[in-house]
C-alpha cells in the first residue's frame, strides 16, 4: 500500500526584509551610498557655515544697509558699495597689493621648505621619531584652545611676543655696529623667514604621508639601476609626491591671504581685521562696505588659487 500524501499545508509568505533593497545593491554601490551619509553632516555645514553666508554677503554687498526697529534693512543700491571700497577708501587696493606680493614671496619659499623638512624627516636614523614630534606638537599647540590657554599663561605670552618682535635681535645688530638701513633690512628678512618656518607645520605632515606612500620597490630599482640620490629624488619621489604639491599650494594661499598683515597707520594690521573693523564702524551704512570687501577678498583669493594651481596642475603626475 502506497503512503498517504498528507495534505499540503499553506506556509506563511515570508515577509519581505526592509533592507532587502540594500542586500541587492553590489560592493561599488553600497560603498558610494555610506559615503554620501559620512559626507552628510559636512555637507549641512557647508550650506549653513558657508553657502548661506556667502549668499548673504552678495546681497549685504549690493545694499545700502540701515538699522531699523534694531534690524538690519537694505535697500538695493547696485555697485555703489564697490565704488567706495575700489575708489574712495585709498587704503584697501594698497593693501590686497601687499597681502599678494606677500604670497607669491613666501609661498614657494614655505613650499620648498616643507618638503625639505619633510625628506629629512622620511630617513633612516635614530631619534627620527623626537624630530617628528618636534614638528607635530607646534601643530597642536596651534588649535584654538590650546593657543587661547597659551596666551593666559603670562610667562609664555611674554616669551612668545619677545621672540616674534624681534626688537632683541634689531638691538644686537645696531650694536655690533651694522649700519641702521642694513639693520632694519635684516630684522625684516629674518622675521619673514621665521614666520615661514613657523607656519609650515601642516605642509610638513602632508608631505611627509606622501613620501611614506612611496613604494619602497620604486627605490629598490632606482638602486639597481645606479641611479644617484638626487636623481631618484627627481625621478620618483618629485613625480609621486606632486599631487601633494598641489595640495599644500592651496592650503598655503588661502592661509597666506588669512592671515595676511598689511601696513596701516603707521603700523601693521591683519587685512581680515581691517574688514572687520570697517564692518562693523558703528554706521550702519559701513556693514554694506565691510561685505563688499569681504566679497572682493574671497573673489581674489580664488582667482589667484585657481590661475596658480591651473599652471602648477599641467606638471602634476597622478598614478594608480
Amino acid at each position: 500500500m502506497g503512503k498517504e500524501k498528507k495534505p499540503a499545508v499553506n506556509q506563511p509568505a515570508e515577509k519581505k526584509s526592509s533592507l532587502s533593497w540594500y542586500k541587492r545593491m553590489d560592493f561599488s554601490k553600497k560603498t558610494a551610498l555610506w559615503g554620501m551619509i559620512f559626507l552628510l553632516p559636512w555637507l549641512i555645514g557647508l550650506i549653513f557655515f558657508f553657502l548661506r553666508p556667502l549668499i548673504n554677503t552678495v546681497w549685504y554687498s549690493l545694499c545700502s544697509m540701515q538699522m531699523e526697529n534694531g534690524k538690519f534693512v537694505g535697500t538695493f543700491n547696485g555697485i555703489e558699495n564697490f565704488k567706495w571700497v575700489l575708489g574712495v577708501n585709498a587704503h584697501y587696493n594698497r593693501m590686497i597689493t601687499t597681502a599678494l606680493t606677500d604670497m607669491l614671496k613666501a609661498v614657494p619659499f614655505q613650499i620648498f621648505l616643507a618638503l625639505f623638512i619633510a625628506i629629512l624627516l622620511n630617513g633612516e636614523y635614530r631619534g627620527r621619531g623626537i624630530f617628528r614630534a618636534i614638528f607635530v606638537i607646534p601643530i597642536i599647540l596651534a588649535t584654538g584652545v590650546a593657543t587661547f590657554k597659551l596666551r593666559e599663561a603670562s610667562l609664555t605670552a611674554v616669551a612668545v611676543e619677545s621672540v616674534m618682535d624681534m626688537k632683541w635681535l634689531e638691538n644686537l645688530v645696531i650694536n655690533s655696529g651694522i649700519p641702521a638701513e642694513l639693520t632694519s633690512l635684516l630684522v625684516t628678512y629674518v622675521n619673514d623667514i621665521f614666520t615661514v618656518v613657523t607656519t609650515c607645520g601642516v605642509q610638513v605632515l602632508l608631505f611627509l604621508s606622501g613620501l611614506q606612500a612611496i613604494s619602497p620597490t620604486l627605490y629598490e630599482v632606482a638602486k639597481m639601476e645606479g641611479c644617484t640620490q638626487f636623481e631618484t629624488f627627481c625621478k620618483i619621489s618629485l613625480p609621486m609626491v606632486s599631487p601633494t604639491i598641489l595640495v599644500c599650494l592651496v592650503y598655503s594661499i588661502a592661509e597666506s591671504f588669512a592671515s595676511a598683515e598689511v601696513p596701516y597707520n603707521d603700523t601693521t594690521i591683519r587685512l581680515t581685521a581691517y574688514i572687520r573693523q570697517i564692518t562693523f564702524n558703528g554706521a550702519s551704512e559701513y556693514f554694506g562696505y565691510g561685505a563688499a570687501m569681504s566679497l572682493i577678498y574671497f573673489v581674489v583669493t580664488l582667482v589667484v588659487i585657481g590661475v596658480i594651481c591651473g599652471i602648477v596642475s599641467k606638471g602634476v603626475f597622478y598614478y594608480d
